[in-house]
């Protein structure tokens, strides 16, 4: 079994990324993969270092990385897209980004329009659909990896729903996406029998609410791992 860096993010949530794109770094065809944002550098890095054939661009506004095995821009992500030729790009990774900006329909239109055709796209997020963070909600009134109160330009801020994400990706013209749940710690089996009791309930309501989704949709979107996950992936293809 592959060692994916961990990075900044959650655990396992690089791995599910690497699983994700695979069979597209290994592809002949595949020339260009951009992350952004790309953080401390070691998921791009060891994409770079693996997979020499793949020109590997790591984005990031808030950084500084020097002597890494890909090509570092500071700054903006629309900003370095929109020097970049149109549909040249054929993977672009968004690890746990969405929650720390702002205008994320632009930056997913932006993502879209620097992909080839068939090209992937795969962002990540931090999951508040889970027990704990409902509970922790209820108590507290924030969700647990989101502050309840912020001092200027701090941290994780943008809760953002799975359902949400997936919606702005269909509309924004994204094809064959699918969403994994991970990053489960052995405290979070705790909430397991809550779980149990709650999703049972969640479900029929999820069976019978108005929607275009099919059902294997629904149950793709909000899986019984949804309650004990911390992250969520999803995956989608121009």
């Amino acid at each position: 079994m592959k060692t994916i860096p961990r990075g900044s993010t959650q655990k396992n949530v690089n791995r599910v990324v690497f699983e994700a794109i695979e069979n597209r770094l290994e592809s002949e065809t595949t020339r260009l993969l951009i992350d952004s944002p790309c953080g401390s550098g070691d998921f791009a890095h060891y994409i770079g270092e693996n997979f020499p054939k793949v020109k590997v661009m790591g984005i990031d506004l808030y950084t500084e990385v020097k002597g890494r095995k890909f090509e570092f821009h500071k700054a903006s992500a629309q900003e370095v897209l929109s020097r970049q030729t149109a549909e040249t790009v054929d993977v672009i990774t968004c690890i746990s980004g969405v929650m720390c900006f702002d205008g994320i329909p632009a930056l997913i239109a932006s993502f879209f329009s620097a992909l080839k055709k068939d090209g992937i796209l795969v962002i990540t997020n931090d999951n508040i659909m889970s027990v704990r963070d409902r509970l922790n909600f209820l108590f507290f009134g924030h969700f647990k990896r989101f502050k309840l109160l912020y001092a200027n330009n701090e941290g994780n801020w943008n809760v953002m729903l799975p359902q949400a994400l997936v919606s702005m990706l269909k509309s924004r013209g994204f094809r064959k996406w699918d969403v994994k749940y991970t990053a489960i710690y052995n405290e979070d089996f705790f909430f397991l029998p809550l779980a149990v009791v709650i999703y049972p309930l969640f479900l029929l309501n999820l069976i019978f609410v108005k929607s275009e989704l099919s059902l294997r949709e629904r149950l793709v979107l909000f899986p019984f791992r949804m309650l004990i996950s911390r992250h969520y992936v999803v995956t989608a293809e121009k």
